[in-house]
């Protein structure tokens, strides 16, 4: 028997199957997490176009097919309902993004992200959000999808939160809303703009079609080292 049908050799064999069962693996990983981003970056390309909805479109909206679509809608804020979000960044100072509860004319209540305010110099320092009028207000804001509900903060000098982080957005502070929130762009009172402005999304397609082919190389790269071991046993005598 030659030594490449040895038990090490063997082994080694299942070795680099189970190496390149891997890289395949992530290679497949990495590619639906590359197409997914594509497939969302048409959506939000495609809904930057597009007319704004109205109030009439909110039922059974489906906030991720409309991801950034702008919406114009009519109603009052409710200060007394405000939550910060932390971990966020403008032109590199550390703050917070301010939601406030938006009350349509129909009762519906949404949460706008109205923008950023600096942090405090310090922990018992509290940020300065300035407040909203309460009168009837028409808003044009962008849809936005994304669950913020593992990044709210609620900051005592400005609510009394709940000191349990929730589920979803649509539970903040005990008050039923939509499970997606709204930037706020323009308003039809000079009064009610936007804190900072908010940025278009970077389309990007990022790093994982590159990473996919990384994977891809690496399983070729074992099973061509496995190749190169087995026949450099085939030159070793017979046992």
């Amino acid at each position: 028997m030659r030594k490449y049908f040895s038990l090490s050799s063997v082994f080694q064999s299942l070795v680099a199957l189970a190496l390149i069962f891997g890289c395949l693996f992530a290679a497949q990983w990495q590619l639906e997490r590359g197409q997914s981003q594509a497939d969302n970056n048409s959506i939000i390309k495609a809904n930057l176009m597009k007319q704004p909805l109205d109030s009439n479109s909110l039922q059974e909206l489906d906030a991720v097919a409309n991801q950034w679509r702008k919406i114009i809608i009519s109603g009052k804020f409710r200060n007394e309902h405000q939550e910060l979000v932390r971990n966020r960044y403008h032109e590199g100072q550390f703050g917070f993004e301010v939601l406030t509860l938006f009350q349509a004319l129909d009762g519906e209540n949404f949460w706008i992200d109205r923008g950023w305010v600096a942090a405090g110099p310090n922990a018992s320092t509290p940020p300065k959000v300035p407040a909203l009028i309460a009168e009837q207000v028409t808003i044009e804001a962008r849809i936005r999808s994304e669950n913020l509900s593992r990044q709210l903060q609620g900051s005592f000098f400005v609510t009394k939160t709940q000191s349990v982080k929730p589920e979803s957005i649509a539970k903040i502070q005990g008050v039923d809303a939509a499970p997606y929130y709204l930037d706020l762009l323009d308003s039809t009172n000079h009064v009610v703009k936007p804190l900072t402005e908010i940025e278009l999304p970077e389309l990007s397609n990022g790093p994982h079609f590159a990473y996919a082919l990384q994977w891809l190389a690496f399983a070729v790269l074992v099973l061509i080292g496995r190749i190169l071991l087995f026949r450099e046993t085939k030159r070793l005598p017979l046992v």
